[in-house]
């Protein structure tokens, strides 16, 4: 039995946790503020994985230090798998990452770029260990890809699901620039420019803002996650109540004994 997944994402910068609206940052607390206020172990007992995004360009190493020094604080609150990332673009950095407590990596610009460093890091650690994401936004009517932190348009989105067709990988999130942080709803119109079968997890990603939005989702039978970085809707008993709403409706998701 395949069952859909939640993930939840923290997206990380120079020592503070941020919310992301159309990919501007706005901080709103460091690792100690998320443990002790918001609940963060528990809503942890309702999602199937954690993804936690270094955002800062061109991190120096001492913030690389910092960044994983609050991941394994929060390890310590978390019993799901972990997935890493954010300016990965070469094997060193994809391999620090899991030395730091990574079950799998986060790449995107890589997978623009550097297609051998994707499929070795798939050869050294396996391909369920690669998660790969694209940023897109529609422009005249057409899907394109973004790289580079979504500031340079690469190609149409269609275009993109084609390049990546012979790399190595074990998942995809397809994150909407537009919706991101926008909390009204998943844009589910680029699932129409996925038209190769990689036989591989698809997940989406922005505007994910209430209950009624896991379902619209998640029943689509092209998408096998979700991903939401909403901190305010859904830490607390938010993610509990998305997750026991989402089942109710038939959506297959694994029951927690807890959750209840």
């Amino acid at each position: 039995m395949v069952y859909k997944r939640i993930i939840y994402s923290l997206l990380y910068s120079k020592g503070f946790f941020h919310l992301s609206r159309n990919f501007r940052l706005q901080q709103v607390g460091d690792v100690e503020w998320l443990k002790n206020n918001f609940g963060f172990g528990e809503t942890c007992d309702h999602i199937d994985e954690l993804m936690i995004i270094l955002v800062t360009k061109n991190p120096d190493e001492n913030e690389i230090i910092n960044y994983f020094k609050d991941v394994k604080k929060l390890k310590e609150k978390i019993f799901v798998p972990l997935i890493l990332g954010g300016g990965i673009r070469t094997f060193d950095q994809a391999r620090n990452c899991f030395s730091n407590g990574a079950d799998k990596i986060l790449i995107n610009q890589l997978a623009h770029e550097k297609n051998e460093i994707v499929n070795k890091v798939a050869k050294v650690y396996g391909e369920q260990a690669v998660t790969l994401m694209v940023d897109y936004k529609k422009i005249e009517n057409i899907n394109y890809s973004f790289s580079n932190s979504a500031e340079k348009k690469s190609m149409a989105l269609k275009d993109y699901f084609e390049n990546i067709k012979n790399l190595n990988f074990g998942e995809i999130i397809i994150n909407s620039i537009e919706k991101d942080g926008s909390a009204q709803g998943l844009n589910l119109d680029c699932l129409k420019d996925l038209t190769i079968n990689f036989n591989k997890p698809v997940l989406l990603m922005g505007g994910a803002g209430k209950p009624d939005h896991f379902i619209s989702t998640l029943k689509k039978k092209e998408v096998s996650g979700i991903v939401t970085a909403n901190l305010f809707n859904f830490l607390g008993d938010g993610l509990k109540k998305a997750r026991s709403f989402s089942i109710d409706k038939g959506i297959r998701l694994i029951e927690f004994q807890n959750i209840q």
